[in-house]
């Protein structure tokens, strides 16, 4: 009896050891203070506590990051280890665990969540959809407030540093909004906020189609983009240099009335 009880014991040991070791063996790592860890190691093992392994958190106000663009990613995980992101959540929940992480990782953990399906749409926690999808769309030209999609993307889908959008926590977008883009939400109310964010949540992975607003009026004439900046004699190969300009919101060139070159930028045309 002692013999057989003394091999269950030394079983059970080895079997713990067997568990210790793998769990410290670095492709299961959770030590973000260990440079040697692979970002994706530490995206699924630590990352995913909070944000889910698939990038799609539970948390309203913890924001998903499956399919978030990796340039984003990044370029929000440099900004916190640098202490340059300082907001309170920030401060909170992501200083410590960015403080030792090297670029390589990083970059790791940003390719890791980017690349995995976007985020799944959400029924709103509160505002007016339908409202939010016209000034996501239109913008609200009295007060000069740009269409969100300018930057965001026809269908929230982001571009490089600029987040996506769609799926994402209304809760989190609204709170995200008032600290990360103050200038722009400044000329915007609680309510309209709440309606932008509504809409952007209600239109991630396995949403009805998106019914994208069209552009309203006459059509500009748009001319081939240019990749560098604009000179006095690009303007002059362009046309009149009094009514053509070049503007990264609307692709390039365009003559005429800004707000209908950038509505028709927004229909694809």
């Amino acid at each position: 009896m002692k013999n057989h009880l003394m091999g269950s014991v030394a079983t059970v040991a080895c079997v713990f050891l067997a568990a210790l070791a793998g769990c410290s063996s670095i492709d299961r790592s959770r030590d973000w203070a260990d440079p040697a860890v692979p970002g994706v190691t530490l995206a699924q093992q630590v990352c995913s506590n909070c944000h889910g392994v698939k990038g799609e958190s539970t948390n309203p106000m913890i924001p998903k990051l499956a399919g978030q663009t990796s340039a984003y990613i990044e370029s929000q995980l440099l900004a916190i280890r640098s202490r340059d992101r300082n907001d309170a959540r920030t401060r909170t929940y992501m200083w410590g665990p960015t403080q030792h992480l090297t670029n390589a990782q990083i970059k790791d953990i940003a390719d890791y969540f980017s690349g995995l399906e976007p985020m799944k749409f959400v029924t709103p926690s509160a505002g007016d959809s339908d409202s939010g999808r016209h000034i996501y769309y239109q913008g609200i030209p009295a007060r000069g407030v740009q269409p969100c999609a300018s930057c965001h993307g026809k269908l929230g889908e982001g571009d490089e540093i600029t987040p996506r959008l769609a799926g994402q926590f209304d809760a989190y977008l609204k709170a995200r909004a008032r600290i990360a883009m103050t200038k722009i939400v400044s000329h915007l109310d609680d309510s309209e906020i709440e309606n932008v964010s509504a809409y952007m949540a209600s239109v991630g992975t396995g949403s009805a189609p998106i019914a994208i607003l069209e552009p309203t009026g006459d059509k500009v004439v748009k001319l081939p983009a240019v990749k560098q900046a604009p000179t006095p004699a690009a303007f002059d190969a362009q046309g009149d240099p009094k009514n053509c300009h070049y503007s990264v919101w609307t692709s390039g060139w365009y003559c005429g009335d800004f707000w209908n070159a950038f509505l028709y930028r927004l229909s694809g045309n």
